[in-house]
This record gives structure tokens, sequence and C-alpha cells, in this order.
């Protein structure tokens, strides 16, 4: 499979471009020549004309933050986000936003090397969480109505409290989850979050319901496999260049 890798003008995406590009010797253009082909397009992100040349693209490699350890970041007021830093994991994935749809490796060597301590499933449950999509994410996808769709879908298999959680809540999704029953979300990476601390997650989002299903909410178990698929799917720059990272990338265009 051939690839066009593609770059903007904000510097966290042309630095990992930079990085993918070089490590697979592929090409590297800006966003402003992109035309839909058939080579494999790739990018970071889908702000500055990337989510419309995915949106165009038979096939495409997605590169976003990490699932675990990822680059810290930053919230503004006016709701940008800010990466303070290159050194965290990125994920990697084909024809996905979100995660590798058939992608099912269970080794847990990578997942053991972040030295996370998985909890027990959670005694002291309570409450709900529901995780909010941010409005970038709503937008791309087109399911502006989510936050209300998802609240009568878990209605339909729950009656307990549900709490309304984002990004810019004051209250620090830690303090939520000690005493949280379930976590649902789109898509979100705190979700994976919610598992380690021993709170089932469930999805919405095609490429990952399969790992926590809303219809399910009332049986809580806590699904570790997602973990391990997802810490087979990060990578940091320097490992772009190493066999390992090539393999993978082999194997997800396989798909």
């Amino acid at each position: 499979m051939e690839f066009k890798a593609y770059f903007t003008d904000h510097f966290v995406n042309k630095t990992v471009m930079q990085f993918f590009a070089k490590s697979l010797h592929t090409q590297l253009l800006h966003i402003n020549n992109f035309e839909k082909s058939e080579k494999t397009f790739c990018s970071y992100g889908i702000l500055r004309g990337t989510g419309e040349a995915i949106q165009l693209s038979k096939n495409f490699i997605y590169l976003d933050h990490g699932y675990f350890e990822s680059s810290s970041r930053s919230f503004t007021e006016n709701k940008n986000t800010i990466l303070n830093g290159l050194d965290g994991y990125f994920r990697v994935i084909k024809n996905d936003l979100y995660f590798n749809l058939n992608y099912m490796n269970l080794d847990k060597t990578r997942f053991n090397n972040l030295n996370i301590n998985l909890k027990d499933l959670n005694k002291n449950a309570d409450y709900i969480i529901l995780s909010e999509p941010t409005e970038n994410t709503l937008n791309f996808l087109g399911i502006h109505n989510w936050t209300s769709n998802t609240i009568n879908e878990i209605k339909k298999h729950s009656d307990r409290e549900i709490i309304i959680h984002n990004k810019f809540n004051k209250t620090p999704l830690n303090e939520l989850l000690k005493k949280a029953f379930a976590f649902v979300s789109l898509q979100s990476t705190a979700g994976f979050k919610a598992i380690i601390e021993g709170i089932p997650a469930y999805f919405t989002h095609t490429s990952l319901k399969q790992y926590g299903n809303i219809t399910k909410i009332e049986n809580p178990s806590l699904n570790h496999d997602i973990l391990y698929i997802a810490s087979n799917s990060q990578w940091r720059l320097n490992e772009f260049f190493n066999d390992d990272f090539k393999n993978y990338m082999r194997d997800i265009i396989s798909l």
C-alpha cells in the first residue's frame, strides 16, 4: 500500500508527520497540496483541512494523542487544547479515528511496561458518568444530539443517576470515578482510565462498542482486552524508527 503523508502549519502536526514520513520513507506534502488519489492519506488530527481529506480518502492512517501516557495537555478558557510536549505516546490507526476495528493484538508486554496498576471492580458504586465528546468531534461526525440520545439509551437499561462530564468541568474526573458505577462515552480515552480504576466503560462508537455495550451496563465487568490492544496501537516518536513499529504498520495495513 502506497502512502502520502501530509502536514499542516500547526507545530504538533508538522513535527509528528515529519517523524512518520521519515520513518516510512514516504512523501511529505503540505495539506494545501492534497489531491484525492488511491494512495493512503496519512496525517495527524482532524483540523486545518485534514478532516476533510480523511472524508475524501478511501484509506487513511490517522495519528493523534495516545491512549496512555500521551504528551501532557492543557485546555484554555476558549476551549483550545495546548499540547505541552511531544514526549508521550501517539496512536496510529487505519481507517478510523479512535481504534483499529479488526486489530486484536492482546500481547500484554507493552501494557505491562507502562507499570499501570489495574484495580478490581469498584464496590463503592453509585452513579453513571456520561463523558461528552468535544465540539470538534461532534461536528466532524455529525452527531450533535449525541448527549441526549445517549442519555435516552442509558435509561432503557438503567435507572441510576447520570452525571455529565467533559474536559472543561471544574470537578476532576478522578474525583467522580471514586463512586462511579459505569463510564459511558462515544470514544473517550478516559474510558480506558476508568477501566484501570475498576470502573466498567461503555462506548457508542462502532470501533469500540464491542468492548463495552450500553445494553450490558447493569451487568458490570472489566474488559482489560481493550487496554492491551490500545497499548499495542500507540508509539512514541522515537519508536517510529524501530522494527516493532514497522511490523505494526504492516499488520494494520493488511486489515
